[in-house]
């Protein structure tokens, strides 16, 4: 036999076409993970958009002079939902304390591509009890609060 004899001259027929099988399994392996990665930073970029609103929204909110404990609802003309909710957190800690912790939490609703898509940050903010105790209509000042009410045991 000539093979034998080192006297090949080429490829059979079946190494050729498994060669091409390999080629084309890679291929479109490559096509496939390239479509999946543009879905996935379309998907990204809806997502970011989303939670630099939510941001700007919680910053918002932190910005508040007084943070009372109650939730709303809001809309903006971007198609951006938010339920915002400010809530005491760890009472029976800071009793004796000066200061009272607010929970904020800040929740993000859209729609994209018909689904309903949510975001949701929370944080927390320590606030002095003398503003906490200021009166919406700035009827009273920490000036008005008597000095027992605003000490630190």
């Amino acid at each position: 036999s000539r093979r034998a004899a080192g006297n090949t001259h080429g490829f059979s027929l079946l190494e050729i076409m498994v060669a091409l099988v390999l080629i084309a399994v890679v291929i479109v392996s490559v096509i496939q993970l390239s479509s999946a990665n543009l879905r996935n930073l379309a998907t990204a970029d809806d997502q970011v958009e989303a939670l630099a609103y939510a941001n700007a929204k919680m910053r918002e909110v932190l910005a508040l002079e007084k943070l009372e404990d109650k939730s709303w609802n809001e809309m903006d003309d971007y198609g951006y939902s938010y339920e915002i909710t400010i809530a005491e957190n760890l009472k029976e800690r800071t009793d004796a304390l000066g200061v009272q912790m607010k929970d904020i939490t800040v929740v993000t609703n859209w729609i994209n591509n018909s689904r309903k898509k949510q975001i949701v940050l929370k944080t927390s903010k320590m606030v002095s009890k003398a503003d906490a105790l200021i009166d919406v209509d700035n009827q009273s000042s920490p000036d008005d609060i008597p000095d027992e009410a605003m000490s630190i045991e």
